[in-house]
């Protein structure tokens, strides 16, 4: 209830989010005259007070966590049906939030979040803390360029439900193999899953997608990731990434020294605390992203923002992953208050209206002024990459699950009725283009992946529909996968 005080000093202010395990609020530490951000978990009938007990430890081992890329923890307590926790208030936004809405970050700030993100697991991990469950929806950047990494302990406790048995505890894009086999989540398992975090900002995509948690969980197991194959990102940037993906833990960096020592040789870091984001007019920060009119007629990635016309994501969180059971372990995947950032943001303050709660999404300002296109963008000459051709065996594996992905998104992002039938027809034609794609028949998937295009690019054209940055990065992914023939482009430049 707002304005009820908690504890005899937190008097709740606004909500800020609801989910499955509690709330967050925005309150007001009366004692200390200060805002904070209060995480509510109810307990249920049955929790084991033994369960609580563990929480309040957990939570008092992260309170003892002071580190400026960490969210602070400043209290914990319990009252008859709720634990709460009291913890900073982050202005900014998440990694979940930032992919939907701006796109891909270019490299140079992914390195940034790399350093970053170390600096932050270096210190938990000094401390005798195992995070569990690092995600983009648990790394928050601030306004300020300070990325911050939230929940550090938390994720372990799974909501207080009591669970026996072996649990396997995370998200199972970001899980560790170990993790997987029932195995305890070790310091290394916290740098597989910020490896996982660092691919998708590369990539736009988790490094294994299937159709459900336990085609992904076994991915981590038995399968090797497609190597980072970004033009802007550095060799020891994607070194960097696919060694944290090693299935061996032994094999994975294990310190921040680690990390700043593959990226400094090869200038992908400006400084040591390079701000991770680049000022935009007057107030508003935001990434840099890609044009969705030059992905839909087969262009590459632009940097400097989207066109008058780029769409922008409806929603603020990523659609939550679905756990299921894998293998004998009992799969739990601990996630508290599922698509709730676990720190909540003030949105006071942002210029940005995408930031504020319930303020429908805006297009950001670009970083270079960009004036509406007069007519349909061409196609560029493909730029040559300074990575290896992909493999045959590679290659599919790729692109089937970049379509299936693109598919789902087309989906959760269709406006209902008439105005969401282009992209509804649009999935059809990827949902072709991935079935050929699993039966070995390329020209086929290049074929269906070319009508969905067209049919988006002359939607856009007319009004009918608006891209998202994340779908907008799938099809320049799979433009590179499977390129435009020339009858294609020269349609697209009509």
């Amino acid at each position: 209830m707002n304005g009820e005080l908690l504890a005899g000093r937190y008097r709740k202010v606004e909500l800020l989010g609801r989910g499955g395990a509690g709330e967050v609020w925005r309150a007001e530490d009366e004692v200390l005259a200060r805002p904070v951000a209060l995480k509510l978990l109810r307990r249920l009938d049955g929790d084991p007070m033994d369960e609580v007990e563990r929480f309040r430890i957990e939570a008092q081992a992260a309170a003892r966590l002071t580190h400026p890329n960490v969210v602070a923890t400043y209290d914990v307590g319990t009252t008859d049906d709720q634990v709460f926790l009291v913890m900073e208030l982050v202005t900014g936004k998440d990694l979940a939030q930032l992919l939907k809405t701006n796109g891909l970050p270019a490299a140079k700030v992914i390195a940034d979040v790399a350093v970053q993100g170390a600096r932050a697991l270096d210190a938990a991990h000094a401390a005798g803390i195992v995070h569990r469950d690092v995600k983009p929806g648990n790394l928050l950047l601030a306004t300020d360029g300070t990325l911050k990494i939230t929940d550090f302990g938390l994720a372990h406790t799974g909501g207080l439900n009591g669970a026996t048995g072996p649990v396997l505890l995370g998200t199972a894009a970001y899980i560790s193999p170990e993790q997987v086999r029932g195995g305890q989540a070790t310091p290394a398992s916290d740098w597989y899953s910020f490896g996982c975090v660092l691919y998708e900002l590369l990539e736009g995509v988790p490094p294994f997608v299937g159709d459900s948690a336990d085609a992904v969980l076994r991915q981590h197991l038995e399968t090797t990731p497609i190597p980072v194959r970004r033009d802007d990102a550095s060799d020891g940037l994607a070194e960097l990434v696919m060694r944290l993906l090693a299935k061996d833990p032994a094999e994975r960096p294990s310190s921040a020294a680690d990390v700043t020592g593959l990226l400094s040789g090869d200038g992908q870091l400006t400084a040591a605390h390079s701000p991770v984001f680049e000022p935009v007019g007057n107030a508003t920060q935001v990434l840099p992203f890609v044009a969705p009119a030059a992905a839909l007629s087969g262009g590459q990635p632009a940097q400097d923002g989207l066109d008058a016309d780029g769409g922008q994501g409806h929603g603020s969180h990523a659609a939550p992953r679905r756990p299921l059971p894998f293998a004998k372990a009992i799969i739990g995947v601990a996630v508290v208050l599922a698509g709730i950032v676990a720190a909540a943001f003030l949105r006071e303050g942002v210029s940005d209206p995408s930031a504020q709660a319930g303020a429908p999404p805006s297009t950001p300002p670009a970083a270079k002024a960009t004036a509406k296109p007069s007519a349909l963008p061409t196609t560029p000459k493909p730029t040559p990459t300074k990575t290896a051709p992909k493999t045959p065996t590679d290659q599919p594996r790729t692109g089937l699950a970049a379509l299936r992905n693109l598919a789902q998104q087309l989906r959760d992002n269709a406006p209902p009725g008439k105005r969401g039938r282009v992209a509804r027809e649009a999935a059809q034609d990827i949902d072709q283009a991935a079935n050929a794609v699993a039966e070995g028949d390329t020209d086929k998937a290049a074929e269906k992946f070319r009508d969905a295009r067209r049919r988006l690019l002359e939607a856009q054209r007319e009004g009918r529909w608006e891209s998202t940055p994340q779908i907008t990065a799938l099809i320049v992914s799979l433009n590179q996968l499977l390129p435009s023939q020339d009858g294609d482009r020269q349609n697209s430049e009509e």
